[in-house]
């Protein structure tokens, strides 16, 4: 990294890493006079300072250039890069609390994960090292250690932070903000199981996506019964707040949808996919001919070309009907055909002359 490039060269120079910079990017034929002559231009608003040295960066193809600023120096005024021969220069110094400003991050995101430094050392396989020496590491040393731990561990170093569940309220009238029940429910039937704690920490999690009547009733249930858990929860919420409707009506409602006029396939096959997946929430479809019965009603609810079923009927009979990605995937790449058929055999605009001049315009049929 180029901060401790720049600090390991002061320590050769005995200089004040606090009161050097570093410029990357110079070219090898610069000369001593031209470079200069870009940086007093360019640091003129710094004070004095001296040019200690400069050394060869094989990754860059460029030289480097230390400069020790011999007054003190203001750092929002020393520009990050320059413009000049070659192209952009990058100034590389550092800020008078960059090491502290580091550790103190790194101490409130240990603090937020429950952890502390002497327990992040000791997963990382670093006894040895304890937070009264951490001020003497640097920034650099600790990020390759976070890395390398990271890389190599078996498990998670850290607690996983849970993906955040969408707001709900259950209320009449609900926020702009919260989302429908059936939206939430689904979002928080897959992320629960994602979470990586107990059941007790997962109720805590989802308690803080809950607002007015929802949070009301999640209490309830902790009141009542603190040791279930979160799936007993969910299926609360069910009862509570989902839709009365029978496994009959659910049914029904799912065989009736047609596909709309003006609607694309693929559309109604995504609209019709939630009216499916809730008639096996009330078990009226079994999940496990539920892609069968999604063919099936795809092929009798929906307006298809030619190709498109005869593609649908031969996957129909071929094997085991294909999942919704894969149905979707089909349809697809069909609608994609036809539109590039259509479009390469769309008659050419006729010519209208008008006014004496020639122009193509196309006809407005009224």
């Amino acid at each position: 990294m180029a901060v401790a490039l720049l600090e390991g060269w002061c320590r050769i120079m005995n200089v004040d890493d606090q009161k050097a910079l570093m410029v990357t990017g110079v070219p090898v034929d610069c000369e001593e006079a031209e470079v200069q002559g870009v940086l007093q231009e360019a640091f003129k608003a710094l004070g004095g300072y001296r040019l200690l040295g400069k050394i060869f960066r094989k990754q860059e193809n460029a030289n480097a250039v230390l400069l020790e600023l011999l007054e003190p120096t203001d750092v929002s005024a020393i520009p990050a890069e320059v413009q000049a021969k070659g192209g952009v220069w990058k100034v590389i110094f550092k800020t008078p609390n960059q090491d502290t400003e580091f550790l103190e991050r790194l101490n409130l995101f240990l603090e937020k994960e429950g952890q502390t430094v002497s327990g992040m050392f000791r997963a990382l396989g670093q006894e040895g090292l304890s937070p009264a020496t951490v001020p003497c590491i640097s920034p650099e040393l600790l990020a390759h250690l976070v890395g390398q731990a990271v890389a190599h561990a078996p498990q998670p170093l850290l607690p996983m932070r849970y993906r955040k569940l969408r707001v709900f309220s259950g209320s009449p009238a609900p926020a702009p903000e919260e989302e429908p029940f059936e939206v939430w429910l689904e979002q928080a039937t897959e992320i629960v199981k994602e979470w990586p704690v107990a059941e007790a920490e997962k109720k805590r999690w989802l308690m803080e996506s809950l607002r007015g009547p929802a949070l009301d009733l999640m209490r309830i249930l902790q009141a009542d019964s603190p040791a279930g858990g979160v799936e007993e929860c969910l299926e609360a919420f069910k009862q509570v707040f989902g839709s009365l409707e029978s496994r009959r009506t659910s049914q029904v409602r799912y065989l009736k949808t047609y596909q709309e006029e003006g609607e694309k396939v693929s559309a109604y096959v995504l609209r019709l996919e939630t009216l499916l997946r809730r008639a096996v929430e009330k078990r009226a479809i079994s999940r496990s001919i539920v892609d069968q019965v999604r063919l099936e009603q795809v092929m009798a609810g929906a307006s298809l070309s030619g190709a498109l079923w005869c593609r649908l009927r031969e996957l129909q009979e071929q094997g085991p009907p294909p999942s919704f990605l894969q149905l979707v995937k089909v349809i697809r790449e069909e609608e994609e055909e036809e539109a590039t058929f259509e479009s390469e055999n769309a008659p050419p605009p006729e010519r209208e002359e008008r006014d004496g001049r020639g122009r193509w315009e196309n006809k407005v049929d009224h």
